[in-house]
């Protein structure tokens, strides 16, 4: 799991990426990130009601997401606020495909 430092903890950090933040879509997650100005990234995940009832089932999905994050975190060269928002299909997807995506999104921003 990813650590606390590493995480997005207060509402106005959400706040904050959301209203200055870069969007980039995929087909399973979508992206909206801005620079924080610090020396990490934080991130932070929000997957709704609408994509899966069961909490369970939205806990074990978000923590897919950390996990991938915590292995790849240092790919993102550029210090970072990002929130995840998760697609309906994140439930068909593969903990590769979802890997090839966060990579995908990471070499993206990096440019």
């Amino acid at each position: 799991m990813l650590p606390r430092k590493y995480k997005l903890s207060l509402d106005k950090d959400y706040e904050n990426t959301f209203k200055t933040g870069r969007s980039i879509y995929g087909r399973f997650l979508g992206f909206k990130i801005r620079k924080n100005g610090l020396d990490i990234s934080r991130f932070g995940v929000i997957l709704g009601i609408k994509i899966e009832k069961s909490a369970v089932k939205r806990h074990v999905l978000k923590r897919r997401i950390y996990t991938i994050l915590e292995e790849e975190q240092a790919k993102l060269s550029i210090p970072s606020d990002c929130v995840i928002i998760a697609l309906p299909g994140i439930k068909e997807a593969t903990i590769t495909e979802l890997r090839k995506e966060i990579l995908d999104t990471f070499a993206k921003i990096s440019k």
